[in-house]
């Protein structure tokens, strides 16, 4: 009987897990395309210099973004035994593009909050966070940290952009 009880409340925490983060994934989505339409105009490159070989209007400026997304429940599970079977870890993909967004639109938020109307020289770093990577397996709560860090600086002849407050909480 003691097992039976077991099985249900484990089967009731996966499915409130599959629930719950379903419903945060779709709200953060939603959050992030939002804003990222509302950062539409600035320019983000990966290229070392202005891009065209241009020269910036005022001096330049470095910006960076961070953001640390952290795995559900039911997307845990899943990866679990998607481990024991192998294969690709789809449910862990969702969660790295989401955080892969998160910071480079926090960076583009800083560059424009700060009156930048672009950002060259972008580069992302990731960190597995949570022991997930330590000896004797899987110890803690698996969350993916990214950083994104790029130069902001105005194109030459641009007019500067009037920034307005981006409203994050629309979702």
């Amino acid at each position: 009987m003691e097992a039976l009880i077991n099985l249900v409340i484990f089967l009731v925490l996966l499915v409130v897990g599959f629930a719950v983060g379903m419903v945060t994934e779709r709200q953060h989505l939603k959050n992030l395309a939002l804003r990222e339409a509302a950062v539409k105009g600035i320019l983000v490159t990966g290229s070392r210099t202005f891009p065209a070989g241009g020269t910036a209007a005022r001096p330049a400026c470095m910006v960076v973004g961070h953001a640390c997304i952290s795995s559900d429940y039911f997307k845990t599970f899943l990866a679990t035994i998607r481990k024991i079977i192998g294969g690709e870890m789809r449910t862990y993909e969702s969660l790295c593009s989401r955080a892969r967004r998160e910071a480079m639109l926090r960076m583009v938020e800083q560059a424009r909050s700060m009156g930048y109307d672009a950002v060259c020289n972008v580069r992302l770093d990731g960190a597995d966070i949570g022991k997930s990577g330590e000896r004797g397996g899987n110890k803690g709560i698996t969350m993916v940290g990214i950083m994104a860090t790029g130069t902001a600086y105005n194109r030459a002849g641009a007019v500067p952009l009037v920034v307005a407050p981006v409203r994050i909480d629309e979702a």
